[in-house]
């Protein structure tokens, strides 16, 4: 069965992207849409714990947009 993940997946940083180094080039801005393939990589999950904080009012960074690279290997 063909992978259609990536047809079908509207968040901006996607595991199933075809773009060998999207994990550098795209970016993503808080309390945009997170990626649902499983397993999650870290970078999902530190999206899904941003959005979290956002929608508590938690999270001051708003306008900063981050790479999957920057959500795996950065305090944020």
């Amino acid at each position: 069965m063909k992978d259609t993940h990536n047809l079908q997946c509207e968040a901006p940083i996607c595991q199933g992207d075809s773009n060998p180094n999207y994990e550098n080039e795209v970016i993503w801005l808080p309390g945009e849409l997170v990626c649902q393939k499983r397993p999650y990589h870290k970078f999902q999950q530190k999206q899904v714990d941003i959005n979290k904080w956002m929608a508590k009012g938690m999270f001051k960074n708003i306008d900063e947009p981050y790479t999957a690279t920057d959500l795996e290997t950065r305090s944020i």
